[in-house]
């Protein structure tokens, strides 16, 4: 109870501190003098706020490591040629178990422009860079191209008698050779 007296009496003293200010304020406008206005200031008093506990606050520890910046190689690690490979050459591998016989994962880079390739292999070429071979209209060819530049569609093929077993798509990545 007698918190909440203590209480009650600062938040009036404070109330009266407010009217103080804009009496000095007041004053001051009167007298120009700012020394006379800081005299009646003086006069009131405002609440020792510092008087009540505060409650106790403890912040987590965080490991040190955790706050440190990425370095450009770990920002730009997601966005290399090997990622965007290694993630379709897993993708291609699962599509291919789910599949039904007969049929088989395919891919069709379509290419600025509108060209399209059908891919026999891909290859990483550089960070940002993909090597396509395949076929445009039964053609063989091989371009070389800035990952950005590129839609890769992979989709289901039907698979032709000449073509048993099912073909396999090549992937180069890091130098290492897989199929899928």
């Amino acid at each position: 109870m007698d918190n909440i007296k203590k209480l009650a009496d600062q938040m009036a003293a404070q109330t009266s501190g407010i009217n103080a200010m804009r009496e000095a304020l007041k004053k001051l406008d009167a007298t120009s003098s700012i020394k006379e206005a800081l005299k009646g200031m003086e006069a009131y008093k405002l609440p020792n706020i510092g008087a009540y506990r505060q409650p106790e606050v403890n912040f987590p520890r965080i490991d040190p490591e955790l706050l440190k910046p990425p370095t450009p190689e770990e920002r730009n690690k997601y966005q290399s040629a090997s990622v965007l490979m290694r993630r379709l050459a897993s993708a291609v591998t699962e599509w291919r178990k789910q599949l039904p016989e007969g049929v088989q994962p395919a891919i069709l880079a379509i290419l600025h422009g509108g060209v399209q390739v059908d891919v026999n292999a891909l290859a990483q070429e550089s960070f940002h860079g993909i090597r396509i071979e395949g076929t445009v209209n039964g053609v063989p060819c091989i371009v070389l191209s800035h990952q950005n530049t590129v839609q890769l569609l992979c989709y289901v093929q039907p698979i032709n008698p000449p073509e048993s077993p099912k073909r396999k798509i090549g992937f180069i990545i890091d130098g290492e050779e897989s199929e899928a």
